[in-house]
This record gives structure tokens, sequence and C-alpha cells, in this order.
């Protein structure tokens, strides 16, 4: 099957975050409006897109109020906003926050919904202050960066629920077309039992701000957060979340074993803080299977950012260019496929 119609992030914020609020029923609208007011926490590249991509998802959907650590960046997503979204952007300058506690304002505001975009290593704590103020949330990946933070994730997701509020994350893939009819069909055993997988997010090296004379070690951390594990869980939590999620859904579970090897190989700068430039890690799964993960961001190396998931009677790309599901082998395709 070949799917001709991508389902990109504007698609699923659509069908995600500006829309849980109708699809669930779990909304608090003001009384006779058909409004959705959005709140901004963190007015980044990444805050900014989301809140630009949710406002044009749904014409209801109005962005009123917006926080950041740091005023040059909320005054550009401002400046961004106000002339991409028109009559849709209506922050006032008293909606405008920033500061370390800018977060809570946003909360303490009539906003129905937020937007969570500031560095990972925060999520956790600004996700339970956003469920005890009882707002809908959108919160990009990951939620977390390590065992503390993944803990406070799941118990405030128990008080969501309970809450009845809607809470939607950024592994886009979950909420794409091709990718939910592939997952769809191989738990429908369509390439038989599941004996083996491979994920890669290979690229090239990402952005980089260079210091500034006034910046202290904290603030220049935090503009910087790609490069410390503290605030992003280093690139194979950032980023290559995305690829492991896909293969555990592929596998309805989680993996009970894993090996791994990485280093810093050609960022070893020390603008470049302290993670890893490239990951390789053997999973292991209930059943046997054993899946091969590498992540590597290394200018001038060959990019590869897909998944493939090998069964007893086919293979799937699920993450192909071309969203093609190849469906059934013969049984020597079967046994090279398994054996390369």
């Amino acid at each position: 099957m070949t799917e001709n119609s991508p389902f990109n992030r504007r698609g699923f914020l659509k069908a995600g975050a500006a829309a849980t609020l109708m699809t669930t029923g779990n909304y608090a609208f003001a009384a006779g409006s058909d409004k959705v007011r959005v709140g901004l926490i963190g007015c980044g590249g990444r805050g900014t897109g989301a809140a630009g991509n949710c406002a044009t998802a749904d014409k209801g959907v109005e962005i009123v109020a917006m926080g950041d650590l740091f005023k040059d960046h909320l005054e550009e997503s401002r400046n961004s906003l106000k002339n991409d979204l028109k009559e849709q952007y209506k922050v006032t300058d008293d909606k405008c926050f920033v500061g370390f506690d800018a977060y809570k304002s946003v909360l303490a505001t009539d906003v129905d919904m937020v937007i969570l975009a500031t560095p990972p290593g925060f999520r956790p704590y600004h996700f339970q202050a956003a469920v005890e103020a009882k707002k809908h949330i959108f919160m990009e990946k990951p939620v977390a960066v390590d065992g503390a933070g993944v803990r406070r994730v799941i118990a405030t997701g128990e008080l969501a629920k309970a809450n009845k509020l809607a809470v939607v994350s950024g592994t886009q893939r979950r909420h794409q077309a091709p990718y939910l009819e592939i997952i769809k069909r191989i738990h429908e055993g369509a390439i038989g039992d599941i004996v083996s997988a491979q994920c890669y997010w290979n690229q090239g090296s990402l952005w980089l701000k260079d210091r500034k004379p006034e910046w202290s070690a904290t603030e220049y951390q935090i503009r910087n957060w790609l490069y410390y594990a503290w605030l992003s869980g280093d690139h194979i939590v950032e980023q290559h979340i995305h690829n492991l999620d896909v293969i555990n859904w592929a596998f309805d579970g989680h993996p009970t074993k894993a090996v791994a090897l990485g280093g810093r190989q050609v960022r070893t700068q020390a603008q470049y803080g302290h993670v890893f430039d490239h990951f390789a890690v053997e999973y292991q799964y209930g059943n046997g299977a054993r899946v091969a993960s590498y992540c590597r961001q290394i200018d001038g190396t060959a990019s590869n950012v897909s998944e493939r998931i090998v069964g007893t009677l086919g293979v799937s790309d699920p993450g192909a260019n071309t969203l093609t599901y190849k469906s059934i082998l013969t049984s020597s395709q079967v046994s090279e496929a398994v054996t390369c």
C-alpha cells in the first residue's frame, strides 16, 4: 500500500492539540464562545512553530498569552506570530511574561490550553503545573530527560486523566495516517511475528549559539540546551525518540534489555557541552527479538532517518519517503531479511 498524502506536523496538530478539546468534549470555553484560548510556554523556534501550526490548524484558535525565560526569545516570537497569524494573535503586553516563573504567569491567565515547548529538562515541572492549573496540554517531546522526570510525568498523567484533561505529546508519528495504517496491519499479523528491527536517526550537526560576554554559564547552557544532558537527555532521547517510539509501538511494549555504546568522536569542543555525537544500541524485547538502534549528529556522513521492521512474513518500512508498505515476501526473501 502506498500513501500519497503524508500527514505533516500541521495536520497532526489539527487532529491533536487544536482539535483534542473538541473531540474529547473536555473543554472550558468562555460562555457562548467557540474559541480556544492558547498560551505558549517556551518561545524559541519550536514553540513559535507549534503555536503557528496550532492557530493555522483551526480558525477557532487564538494565541492569547506567552512566556519565556529570555526577553529576546519572547519578542522575536511575538513579532513572528503577530505577522503570521494576524487576527488570531491576541497577545497583549500584560499577557507577556519573562523569567523562570513565566510559565506560572501564563497558567494563571484564562487560557484553555497551553503549549509546553521549553527545553525538555523543564518539561515535567511545567506539565505538573499545567495539570494542576487544569489546562489542556500539548507538550513537545521528549517529556522528560531522566528517571525522576519520567516518574513525575507518569504520576501527573494519572492526575490529568482523573481531571479529564486532554494531553498530546510531540511524537507525531503516532498521529500520522500512514504510520497508523502500517502499525495497524503489523498488529493484525500482516508481516507475521516480528523477529528483528532497525531504527536510525543519522544526520549532520545542529545549530550552535555563540556565547555572548553577558551570558552566565547557566544562560549559555539553556540557550544551547541540545548539548547538555540535564536539559535535553542527549540526542538519543531528544531526537531519536521518534524512531524508538515507532519500534515500541510495533512491538506493543518496551525492551527488556539494552547494550549500548557511544562517544564524542568529532564534536569534541567545549562549546558542545558534554553530549555524545553518536550512539549504537542493541535492544532485546520480550519475545527475544533484537533491535539495532543508531543515531548520529556528524557532518559529512550519510543521513538516514527511518525504521525497518522484519517479520516472519514480510518487512515494513513505515518511515520511507514514499510511505510504501511491503506486505508479503517469499520464504527465501524472509530468510535473507532475517539473516542479513
